[in-house]
Order: C-alpha cells, then structure tokens, then sequence
C-alpha cells in the first residue's frame, strides 16, 4: 500500500511538473498568427489556469490522508528506573529493573478510514474536472462576447459605409446614368442624421469590442499587441433529444459524482465511528527484574493485552452526527440532481426554441430585408423611391442583422450551458457551433 502510494504521488508530482512548464511554455512561446477558435482560446486558458493547481492540490491531500489512513500507531517504550533491587542487595544506588514496549493493534478502524480517504480522493479528482469544465466555460463565454462585439462591430461599420455612401451622391450634381435630380433639404436632413446615428452606432461597438477584447487578453496571459483574428459566428449544434440527454445526467455529470463520491465518504464514516466504539487493543511486551532468596538478579518476561470495554461512552454521539452528515449529503445530492434535471429541461427547450428561431427569422425577415435594401436602394438611385422609403428599408435591415446576432448568441450561451450540465468538454464534443 505505501508503494503504491508513494508511486502515485510520483506520477502525480510529474503531472504537476508538466502542467507547471507546459503553463510556462504557453505563455512565453510566440502566438501563432491563426484565428482563434473556441478550441484553441480553450486550449490556451486551460494551459495557464492557476485553478487547475489548486483542484489538483486537493488529490495531493487526499493522497496523504489515504496514505496516513492505512499507518499503524506507533509503538511506546517503557523504562522503570528505582532503588528496589539495591536496597534488597543492601546496597546504594538505582538499577532500571523494567521495560515495557506497547503496540496499538488497529483491528477495526484501518480499512474504514482508507475507504472514507478513498472516497475523498475520488471527489478531489471529480473536483479537478469540475474546475477544467468551469474554465472551460468560462473561456467560451469571453470568446462568445468577443465574437458577437466584433460581429457588431463590423455590422456598424456596413451601416456607418452604406450612409456615407449616400452623403457623398448628394454633393453629385448628377447621379450615375448621368440624370440630374433634386433631393429636398428635408431628405438631406434625414440622410445627415441617419450617417450621425451610424457614426455614433460605430463609435459604441467599437468601445465594445475593445473592452470584450481587452477582458480576453487578460483571462488568457496575452500580449497587448497579439493579433486577434475571429471566425465568423454560426448557428449552434442541434441538441440531441431530451430524454436521451436525461439518462446521461447520472453517468456523465460530474457535480453528481462529485457529490455522490461525498455521500459514500459519509456513510463509510458512519462505520468507521462504529469501529471507533472500541479503542485500540494494546500488546504490551513486559521485561522485569528482580532479587530471588539468594539475593541474585533475575529476569522474566510477560505479555499484557490491555482491551477497552465501552460501558459508557460507547461514542453515540459521534456515530449520531456521521448519520447526519450522511442525510446531509444525501439531501445535497438530491437537491443538486432536482436543480440539473430542471435546468436541462428548460436549457434544452430554450435552445431549441433559439435554434427554430433563428432559422425562421433568417428566411422570413432577414434575407426578405436584405432584398428590399438591395431594391430601394436601385429604385432610389433612378428615383423610382423616396429616401422614406430607404431609409426604412435601411433600419428593417441592420435591425433585423442585429436581432439575428443577438440570437446565435444566446442559443451558443444555451449550448454551453447544457455541456456544462452534462459534465462534457466543449473541446471533445464541439457542440457550440463556433469553429471554423
């Protein structure tokens, strides 16, 4: 058992070895010039997360505590020291006429202890995934915000070039087919006040997008002046069915594993309180000597079993409150699992519901849109359409565009929330739609 565990703490220390250099590594090795992805923002947080070492210090501990669980007390020595033998040999001095070596003999707690240490061990390790997965979204989250803020952006920048666009063939005398035509004051006014708001809209995004910029360079170590280049946002994956996603809510969840690894520690500390009603039973090996009739020094030797009986602390009081922890944990554990089977369901409804609205939307009301900006927008170069017009044609638009990103974003935000419910990596399953 002690090799065994010694071996794994080796394994473990050269596991926090590589994390400690391969963090290193991935700060101060040159970034690569490619887009980031959920895949390689995740990667690069995961890599320089210091509450990867603090989950992992809990395995540490508990690998201790498995170790010290398993360790017979120490043994006691003995020594009496008195003037008995010389004074029968009418003599002066002090002689030590006994010892006595004492070993506890664990009968009952050692393998109760392991399996409470065990337990622990096996909720730290639940804890450690935990802690990745928290990262893990975590990470997606920043990169969600960064993508829809850059989407933003570049849509306030479509709007800021479409208006400026018609400013400049006001100061045109004539338009491209070589046709004069009159534009009222009125409707110069509305165009210098539509190129204003889009200026001001650009202006706002592009805040934006540098503080979601600035809050992701800083979670992942880097550079000020390191590029970011960003995919274009897509639809989220299609969840697989509910009830299927429900029968892996026991399996694959890591907070209930977590928790059940708890509810097992609790009730192996109901037996180990148990084994506790009985001390010890302590061996005690005696070597005396003594004065005989002819007043010469002789030896002997004993045994002494000394075996405690539990009249009256028979420890109730701690077996009581080992059942309580055990209805404790239970309850956190029933609780926990109530809250992820409703948070699935209504996770899971929301995204579909996102995911059937955003294909809607796009048919019915975007691609319509961006078709009748294209047609005002010819009809009011040959004059065939009031700027009214075009400029409705312009807010259904960009609001419509808008409206669409706001969309994916949520349904992303839904997705990632039902892996994280599910205890799934977002690396391994991919299911947020956001790669390229």
């Amino acid at each position: 058992m002690a090799n065994r565990t010694r071996l794994n703490q080796s394994f473990y220390l050269a596991g926090i070895a590589a994390c400690f250099f391969s963090s290193y590594s991935a700060s101060a090795e040159p970034l690569s010039p490619e887009p980031w992805t959920l895949q390689r923002s995740i990667e690069r947080g995961i890599a320089i997360a210091p509450e990867l070492k603090s989950a992992q210090a809990g395995i540490r501990a508990g690998e201790g505590e498995l170790e010290r669980a398993g360790e017979w007390p120490n043994p006691s020595v003995s020594l009496r020291v008195d003037n008995n033998i010389r004074q029968q040999q009418l003599r002066n001095g002090y002689t030590v006429d006994q010892m006595t070596v004492s070993q506890p003999i664990p009968l009952w707690r050692l393998k109760h202890q392991q399996k409470v240490a065990e337990q622990g061990i096996l909720a730290a390790r639940a804890d450690v995934i935990q802690t990745r997965l928290n990262i893990e979204t975590r990470v997606a989250r920043l990169f969600l915000s960064l993508q829809l803020d850059h989407e933003k952006l570049t849509l306030a920048e479509q709007r800021l070039k479409f208006t400026h666009k018609r400013i400049s063939s006001l100061r045109k005398p004539t338009d491209a087919s070589g046709i004069g035509r009159y534009v009222a004051p009125l409707d110069r006014s509305r165009l210098q006040l539509l190129h204003a708001a889009a200026d001001l809209d650009t202006a706002e995004a592009r805040n934006n997008y540098q503080e979601s910029l600035e809050m992701f360079r800083t979670y992942l170590a880097l550079p000020s002046d390191a590029p970011v280049t960003l995919t274009d946002m897509r639809p989220a994956a299609t969840p697989a069915a509910l009830p299927q996603l429900e029968k892996q809510i026991d399996s694959n969840t890591v907070l209930l594993r977590r928790l059940h690894h708890r509810v097992l520690q609790a009730e192996a500390g109901v037996d180990l309180e148990h084994a506790r009603r009985f001390d010890d039973p302590v061996l005690t090996f005696i070597r005396e000597k003594n004065v005989n009739v002819n007043n010469q020094t002789f030896s002997f030797n004993g045994v002494l079993l000394s075996v405690s009986l539990p009249l009256w602390d028979r420890n109730n009081g701690n077996i009581e409150r080992a059942r309580a922890e055990v209805m404790r944990a239970e309850s956190q554990f029933d609780v926990a699992k109530r809250e992820l089977m409703g948070s699935l369901r209504q996770s899971h409804i929301q995204l579909q519901h996102m995911l059937t609205q955003a294909g809607h939307f796009k048919q019915a009301v975007l691609q319509p849109a961006r078709s009748l900006l294209q047609a005002t927008e010819r009809n009011y170069d040959i004059g065939a359409s009031t700027s009214l017009a075009m400029i409705d044609a312009y807010n259904t638009y960009f609001t419509a565009r808008n409206r669409y990103l706001d969309i994916l974003f949520r349904s992303h935000q839904k997705s990632i929330d039902l892996n994280q419910m599910l205890g799934r990596s977002l690396i391994a399953t991919g299911d947020t739609g956001v790669q390229s």
